[in-house]
């Protein structure tokens, strides 16, 4: 059997699986639930903003980073996309780190048949949280500076002059070309770090080994756990496109559309990609681990 096929019969394995286990033990959905939860009030917040009495809250951030522009109608809505991408980032490494643990914990109980506990799996994240903090703080981090090192070099690029690079313009570029690379530099980064929670929750190793151990495991287990991160990001392609057209979106339709496609965002991230992603490459690891 070729690398390939081995790959692909391990991606079919880990989502046949996962199938299983959601249709099963629905109780997997709740730290999904919970997370896509606190995201949505993120984005209220964000929304309302620019109003009384959060505005003298949010004012003073948003007027020094951004300009004051932002603080007014329908302005404010072309940093929605902006400011609800550093939210998830933020709830990510503060709330999504102990969440996914515990979807680990409940996916590895389900994995060896133990009686499955939402309480025992937020407790046993918790005990944890400072290490789940810590790979997640790391994970994004490493991709926030990439992605604006990408962008800024390339703004950089076409403002020193450039009409041209690699015989392609400025517009595509900073623009499907840009969505591209950050979307390829999201799915390595996240499937290099993906085996640290595993290993931190079910292992019981140490941070900074647990991370190093994701890295040996990711370089044998490439092709599967590319494919298992990458094909749920795909339902993501359409919410990266618009909200990178949000002043499109504001001129010829209306400026309250950027909402709604920051909350179909939330849905598509927090309750289909992020639950594909977690529980298919949990039983990745663990069948892998099984295979030893």
């Amino acid at each position: 059997m070729s690398s390939r096929e081995s790959g692909i019969s391990l991606v079919k394995k880990s989502y046949k699986t996962t199938i299983e286990s959601l249709k099963d033990h629905p109780s997997i959905f709740f730290p999904f639930i919970i997370f896509a939860i606190f995201e949505f009030l993120a984005l209220m917040l964000i929304y309302l903003a620019p109003r009384m009495p959060l505005k003298i809250i949010f004012g003073p951030p948003i007027r020094t980073f951004w300009g004051e522009i932002f603080l007014h109608y329908p302005a404010n809505f072309l940093l929605i996309p902006k400011l609800t991408n550093l939210a998830r980032m933020g709830l990510s490494i503060l709330l999504g780190s102990v969440l996914t643990g515990m979807a680990v914990t409940l996916i590895y109980d389900i994995y060896t048949k133990k009686k499955v506990s939402l309480d025992t799996a937020f407790l046993t994240a918790v005990k944890k949280y400072l290490s789940l903090f810590t790979v997640v703080f790391l994970l994004t981090a490493l991709f926030y500076f990439i992605e604006k090192f990408l962008t800024i070099s390339l703004i950089k690029y076409f403002r020193a002059g450039h009409i041209k690079l690699l015989f392609l313009n400025k517009g595509l570029w900073l623009g499907p070309i840009l969505i591209c690379l950050n979307s390829l530099m999201a799915i390595i980064i996240q499937a290099a770090f993906i085996y640290a929670i595993p290993i931190l929750m079910i292992e019981k190793e140490k941070t900074f080994k647990a991370i190093i151990r994701s890295f040996v495991l990711f370089k044998k287990l490439a092709v599967p756990t590319i494919i298992l991160v990458g094909l749920p990001m795909l339902f993501y392609i359409p919410i990266l496109v618009l909200s990178y057209n949000s002043a499109f979106l504001i001129d010829k339709i209306f400026p309250e559309f950027v909402i709604l496609v920051s909350f179909l965002g939330i849905l598509i991230s927090s309750l289909v990609i992020d639950i594909l992603v977690t529980v298919s490459t949990t039983n990745l690891y663990l069948i892998n681990k099984g295979n030893q």
